[in-house]
């Protein structure tokens, strides 16, 4: 994870409570509409005005990037990038499958892509908001066994970039090109590496990992040290926070459906408790944020609550996609989902005391200005 180190910090992070009601009058399904031009989608993040989105597909030996320009109603290929398959000697490790996910952050200088699975390791950088795009060239610690990471999520703080990675946290302190680990506190005896880590986000003084299977961590110490403060083994997909509480989503252990949902602590993380008491579907994939409204993706619904989680509703009722995400994304008008394999979008204007402030997003600026 990265840190700031000015009076005035400013954290960027990329990786709830009770009750659902019916879908009211007024809102729901019927006003979500498709993105054309763009299907088979993982991630979405946005940098200045334009909205970026990864995509997986089957027998690639490429990862791709599309972006939009009009806030995700068209969708072009993102021809400048271009990730080839150089990971088992350039062999294609798995010829049926290759999700190849695509992570993204905004340090203020770059906007940056980090890669995972059978592309991982690799890092792209654009000076443009994703028009275009150049090898940003990347080392890693010499007692990295396998010398690249998956990136998983990202964090800014101040001048340094966090990563969450397959096997624990990193640091970067020069725009992504060389990495540190920083695992005291979060390494797997087992492996001799870090845990895996599914989400990061801080909250006050105190950032927060999430883990695929191994709990949640928070460090007081902007990422160098580490001490676990949930010891469930929940599928943990990642962690918002708001309103001084820190939420994290879970999928469902398999065959065991109470330990999915969304969890909350009000007190840093110290006690967890079920934000989801109401919630039909508690196999939460995704979570985020805009202002105090929180938005979660389930196995089978996306659901809303602008009470911090005191309450639900079901804005996909209705819907003319499944229904089913795991991706998010919310630029303050619209929010944004991946389900159906596509890129639909829902105006955040028809949610019940909605104020329309953008969150807000860091344009990249060419050196010198």
């Amino acid at each position: 994870m990265k840190q700031i180190g000015f009076p005035f910090v400013l954290f960027l992070c990329a990786s709830l409570a009770i009750g659902c009601n019916n879908n009211p009058t007024g809102f729901g399904g019927s006003v979500w509409t498709e993105g054309t031009g763009v299907t088979n989608v993982n991630h979405f993040y946005a940098s200045g005005g334009n909205l970026l989105t990864s995509t997986y597909c089957n027998f690639c030996s490429e990862a791709y990037i599309f972006i939009s320009k009009d806030e995700g109603a068209t969708w072009e290929l993102d021809t400048t990038f271009r990730v080839d398959n150089h990971f088992d000697n350039g062999y294609l490790t798995n010829g049926i499958y290759l999700p190849a996910p695509i992570t993204f952050i905004n340090d203020g200088t770059y906007l940056l892509a980090g890669i995972g699975d059978v592309y991982r390791g690799a890092l792209y950088r654009s000076t443009d908001n994703g028009i275009s795009w150049s090898d940003n060239g990347i080392s890693w610690p010499e007692s990295d066994s396998d010398l690249t990471e998956d990136f998983n999520s990202f964090c800014v703080l101040g001048e340094e970039i966090v990563a969450g990675t397959d096997h624990g946290v990193f640091i970067s302190a020069n725009e992504g090109r060389s990495w540190g680990a920083a695992n005291l506190g979060l390494y797997d005896s087992n492996t001799r590496r870090g845990y895996a880590i599914s989400g990061l986000s801080n909250l006050g003084p105190y950032l927060f990992a999430s883990t695929y299977s191994n709990g949640i961590f928070r460090s007081g110490d902007d990422g160098n040290s580490w001490i676990k403060v949930n010891f469930t083994s929940y599928a943990f997909q990642g962690l918002v926070a708001v309103g001084g509480r820190i939420f994290a989503a879970a999928f469902n252990q398999s065959g065991k459906p109470s330990t999915g949902g969304v969890f909350v602590s009000s007190d840093d993380g110290e006690a967890w408790v079920h934000a989801d008491a109401d919630l039909p579907d508690h196999g939460v994939g995704v979570i985020c944020a805009h202002g105090s409204y929180l938005f979660v993706g389930t196995e089978t619904a996306i659901f809303f609550s602008n009470d911090l989680g005191s309450t639900w509703t079901d804005i996909s009722n209705g819907a003319p996609f499944g229904g089913a995400t795991t991706g998010l994304w919310t630029n303050g008008t619209y929010l944004f989902a991946n389900s159906g394999g596509g890129v639909w979008r829902y105006p955040l204007s028809l949610l019940p005391g909605f104020s329309q402030n953008k969150k807000y997003q860091i344009s990249i600026k060419p050196k010198g200005e």
